[in-house]
């Protein structure tokens, strides 16, 4: 069990000794596709690469530390590293589409708001984890993300506040821009801050006001939901910002898939986060480039605490979801390296999955149970042990049966 709590350097350090091969291997391949393909060279990467410099240093320069720790760690040139942080998403590496979707109020179960996102990209090793960054005069709110193993940005998160949100590709930009952060920046400096959908919207709106975004020639779909019951789709291209789906008390979906709404709407009034894990595998809904995928339930009155997440990393056919509290501080190293996603190589059956994910969430209420109990007797650490267990009990069962 490791954890990401801690100063930028601590975070960066681990993440960087953890992930080296990765890192390595996948900033080697940036540079090949830039030298190989684009024609560029080195100084021209990094002069391509100071915009996105100077907008972290401005919006979180605590992300350059953590970057700079990693790039030291895994041996990889600093200016290079963020470089590749800076330009990967550019469209270089870029290949299919996405899916978000959320229920909010009387849509659900419980009433607890549901979001989740199909992650539909390079097919490269994924890692699902806490960050819970600790900088002095910024308190970054700590958040639960999917993203690739080898940087840092993110690609769909929950965070402390009950804030889950998704940045996906959304058409064609009729008027590019490319001097700027790429949207997993902006999504983590929103995971970082922002406490509702209208604070998000409103960074959203800021940085293409003051033209910090850089979306290339793809705009993107924003989706979010909170703890109070909202959920939103945020159209954002270099000519608008706008608000295309709003809602308290139903769905929202970002883009429309063949069965995804049918699904839904069946089980309106109904829905729960195994409906969700479902709704991901639908034949109209996993796309072959499906690298990982995430579903969030927010708990509305503790998110801090009882906010849970469950992951995919792989194609959602062949990888199990895996789940994490935000109230769980120490997370399995395998939910960090790529060991996860290595586990939808293995081709287990579906029967084999779907036993695997019915044990493991049986173990997860259980885990939930015992610490809400503890939490209500004043026994913090207690609580915070039990929600760890939920993901450890997962690993431990996958390694002996996926």
């Amino acid at each position: 069990m490791v954890t990401l709590t801690g100063t930028p350097e601590h975070v960066g350090h681990l993440w960087g000794e953890i992930n080296h091969v990765d890192t390595v291997t996948h900033v080697d391949e940036f540079l090949k596709v830039a030298f190989e393909v684009h024609g560029l060279t080195e100084a021209a990467l990094i002069e391509r690469s100071r915009r996105y410099d100077e907008v972290v240093g401005e919006l979180a320069p605590h992300w350059h530390l953590e970057s700079e720790a990693i790039a030291r760690v895994a041996g990889v040139e600093r200016d290079l590293y963020h470089a590749f942080l800076a330009g990967k998403y550019r469209g270089l590496l870029f290949a299919g589409d996405c899916t978000s979707f959320a229920a909010v109020g009387s849509a659900t179960a419980d009433g607890c708001p549901l979001f989740h996102k199909n992650r539909d990209n390079r097919m490269r090793p994924q890692a699902f984890y806490r960050k819970a960054t600790e900088v002095f005069g910024l308190d970054p709110l700590p958040y639960l993300a999917v993203g690739d193993t080898s940087d840092t940005g993110v690609m769909m998160m929950v965070n402390a506040e009950g804030l889950a949100g998704s940045a996906d590709m959304a058409g064609s930009d009729p008027d590019p821009y490319y001097d700027g952060v790429m949207n997993p920046y902006g999504l983590r400096h929103i995971a970082e801050t922002a406490t509702t959908c209208e604070e998000a919207f409103e960074i959203v709106r800021m940085m293409h006001d003051r033209g910090l975004y850089a979306g290339a020639d793809i705009a993107t779909h924003w989706t979010f939901a909170d703890r109070s019951g909202r959920a939103i789709v945020v159209y954002n291209s270099h000519r608008k910002v706008e608000i295309t789906a709003d809602t308290r008390d139903g769905l929202v979906v970002a883009c429309e898939r063949e069965g995804l709404r049918e699904l839904l709407q069946s089980r309106l009034g109904e829905l729960t986060p195994g409906d969700y894990n479902a709704a991901s595998r639908l034949p109209g809904v996993l796309a072959t480039e499906n690298c990982s995928s995430l579903t969030v339930q927010i708990d509305p009155d503790q998110p801090e605490t009882f906010t849970c997440a469950w992951a995919a990393l792989g194609n959602a056919d062949k990888a199990a979801y895996f789940p994490l509290y935000m109230g769980a501080e120490a997370l399995p190293r395998a939910y960090l390296d790529g060991t996860l996603f290595a586990y939808s190589h293995r081709h287990a059956s579906p029967e084999l999955i779907a036993h695997f994910e019915a044990d493991s969430e049986l173990q997860r209420v259980h885990a939930e149970s015992e610490a809400r109990t503890a939490c209500a007797t004043k026994q913090p650490m207690v609580g915070r042990h039990h929600l760890e267990t939920a993901a450890h009990y997962a690993r431990a069962e996958a390694e002996k049966h996926l």
